[in-house]
């Protein structure tokens, strides 16, 4: 039985570009590897995308919880430490196989010289939020976030990118 807590193997969505040079053989043919490195691009831009669109990799809610774990001692302190240590994954998108929603991985930076971290953090990957109340404080955001309250049906913006708690967000 696979270990829930194991980390699914990591994949490139593109393979690595071939460094051989010549790139063509005496024959006017591409040479073994960069045929091999055309091949592996075409599979994997067959396994990555679909008719659909890109296939985005599942994780279960255990491996996200685990991937934010290693981000979380980093907010509050800056970004030089976080990326000394980590790589910047922001942007980084995953299939939640547990609550089946698309998340991505945001790492927010405040203004000061050097910037600190305030999120780091899965966060759904959504144009428009909604919220029982007002976010102002309440959910995590990114600038420039919409977020509708559908109890004072107001339609806030998120105006100060941070974790649930620290984020502000502004009636429009």
């Amino acid at each position: 039985m696979a270990n829930p807590n194991s980390m699914p193997p990591t994949q490139q969505i593109f393979p690595d570009l071939p460094r051989e040079v010549p790139v063509l053989d005496k024959t006017g043919d591409f040479s073994a590897l960069w045929s091999l490195g055309f091949s592996s691009l075409f599979q994997a831009l067959q396994q990555n995308f679909s008719n659909e669109g890109i296939l985005f990799p599942p994780l279960n809610a255990i491996q996200i919880a685990y991937i934010q774990s290693l981000y979380a001692p980093y907010v509050g302190g800056t970004y030089n430490d976080l990326i000394t240590n980590l790589p910047d994954i922001s942007g980084q998108t995953a299939y939640n196989t547990t609550t089946s929603f698309t998340n991505q991985f945001v790492i927010a930076q405040d203004g000061s010289t050097p910037p600190n971290v305030t999120l780091a953090e899965w966060v759904p990957l959504s144009v428009l939020l909604t919220n029982a109340g007002t976010p102002d404080l309440v959910l995590a955001g990114v600038l420039n976030w919409l977020c509708y309250d559908t109890v004072g049906m107001a339609l806030y913006i998120c105006t100060t990118a941070g974790a649930a708690g620290t984020a502000r967000w502004t009636s429009i």
